[in-house]
């Protein structure tokens, strides 16, 4: 585990876990997310981050699928069913780009998804839509979740 900001965990404002088996993908997302003023901390398994997970909590959680041990989508399953390890915007980062894939990561839990390669400019609106969703649901009472659709109020 690897946080860039180690010996001051308050800098940056948007705390982003990375969680990529790739190295060189690792050191890529890390550049990145610097480059745009975030505090990326690096897990270089699934195994890794949730450990990291149950002792601290980040913002955003951007996740590779595949990995050895455990992937991408157990570990996005795991938290959106442990209220306890916190709810952070989770962004499925991956190779794999059929719409079957995407749909088994929204369902898992996933808030959104990113076919690599991941260009910087695509990955900075999609981090941006997880901060404007987190500041929104930091400010809304707690929704229960709902199995099917979910009706709309116009009215509001």
């Amino acid at each position: 585990m690897s946080d860039s900001s180690a010996e001051n965990p308050g800098q940056g404002l948007v705390r982003v876990l990375v969680v990529e088996d790739s190295r060189v993908e690792r050191m890529r997302l890390q550049a990145i997310l610097q480059s745009m003023g975030m505090t990326p901390i690096l897990a270089e398994n699934a195994i890794e981050a949730l450990r990291f997970l149950k002792k601290h909590e980040v913002d955003i959680v951007l996740c590779d699928w595949l990995m050895p041990e455990m992937t991408g989508l157990e570990l996005c399953q795991r938290l959106a069913g442990d209220d306890d390890l916190g709810r952070p915007y989770f962004i499925m980062l991956t190779g794999r780009n059929a719409s079957v894939d995407l749909i088994a990561a929204m369902d898992a839990g996933a808030d959104d998804y990113l076919a690599k390669p991941a260009w910087r400019e695509e990955l900075r609106v999609r981090l941006q839509a997880g901060v404007r969703s987190l500041r929104r649901f930091k400010n809304r009472p707690s929704v229960p979740k709902l199995p099917g659709l979910v009706s709309v109020d116009t009215k509001a």
